[in-house]
């Protein structure tokens, strides 16, 4: 009887190891058929080396100075390491540790990206495109350091993507910044708010122009449209609620976003200091949101559409100039 099951563990032995090791080679493919296929897609990957360890319950990808560059932005992410693990039962599902300090190198100016800790999770569907199911990416102490001398942190970041079945190619989205500290040349302009914002939080719906496969092929999802459930910035005593749907035709939104503003008077100032309107245009909003608020009955709130046309934005009546491209 001992010698009976001593062959049958010894032969599950041989099999389950059988299984890892075709379960590395198929990692393995998987990431080279990713970097080759990446180009489709307007994407460049590349690393200076790659191993996949973790016998015999998990897989553990370890990618040495990755980078990632989209070649129509010129937008290029780098850093000294990336490591993806998952269980050798379960590789549809996997974890990814990030490096303690990233960039980030854009035409205008490069972004340092440090972090506490930074963790995401990565749910595909089963089958050969690796179509996503839904992902997470939580990190404490994050902070952004521009070349151009901006500084940006946050004691808490969340982030969450998620496939809705109701509808084709849309992802529920969700972000979520807690404890987020503004530069402080701009919180030097702003003397009665708070040096932190409590919260920042996006609540939306995402549909894209194709599905959001991890194995690349030669169509890029784009953004197609965007519905704002609720978009909250809560800044001391003030308080910015959006709501609103918006289209996107040659990458420019079209559509329309209602804006209630809590204290608003900082808000000129605000969207000044932050470039979203012009120096010129700033005693013309501020008389103009005098107005609106006195009429709504309370003077400290503030409603009003944000609306994009014809690849231009308008607070109300008044133009804020070129909408930002979304694609």
């Amino acid at each position: 009887m001992m010698r009976v099951l001593l062959w049958v563990a010894t032969l599950l032995v041989a099999l389950w190891s059988g299984y890892w090791f075709v379960g590395k080679a198929w990692v393995e493919r998987q990431f080279a058929i990713l970097l080759q296929t990446a180009p489709q897609q307007g994407f460049l990957l590349s690393e200076s080396g790659y191993s996949v360890a973790g016998f015999p319950n998990r897989f553990d990808l370890t990618v040495t100075e990755p980078r990632a560059k989209d070649l129509r932005s010129e937008i290029q992410w780098e850093a000294p390491f990336v490591q993806v693990f998952s269980l050798s039962y379960s590789p549809w599902h996997v974890i990814a540790a990030f490096a303690p300090e990233q960039m980030l190198r854009t035409p205008a100016e490069d972004i340092t990206l440090q972090n506490g800790k930074l963790q995401g999770s990565l749910v595909v569907k089963p089958g050969s495109a690796l179509t996503l199911d839904r992902a997470t990416l939580v990190g404490d102490a994050v902070r952004a350091e521009s070349s151009l001398g901006w500084t940006l942190a946050a004691e808490t970041l969340r982030l969450a993507v998620r496939t809705d079945p109701s509808r084709t190619n849309a992802y529920d989205l969700g972000l979520e910044l807690l404890g987020l500290a503004p530069d402080p040349a701009l919180a030097a302009r702003l003397p009665d708010l708070p040096p932190q914002i409590s919260v920042a939080r996006l609540d939306a719906n995402a549909t894209l122009t194709a599905p959001l496969d991890l194995v690349l092929t030669d169509i890029r999802p784009e953004l197609a449209a965007l519905t704002i459930k609720e978009a909250l910035l809560t800044w001391g005593g003030l308080s910015i609620l959006a709501k609103g749907d918006l289209q996107v035709q040659d990458g420019l939104p079209e559509g329309r976003v209602t804006v209630r503003v809590n204290g608003w008077r900082n808000l000129v100032t605000l969207a000044t200091s932050t470039g979203l309107i012009r120096p010129d245009l700033a005693p013309m909003m501020q008389n103009m949101m005098q107005a609106l608020a006195s009429s709504s009955g309370d003077p400290d709130v503030l409603e009003m559409p944000l609306t994009f046309r014809n690849g231009q934005m308008l607070l109300g009546l008044l133009p804020l100039g070129p909408a930002p491209r979304l694609n």
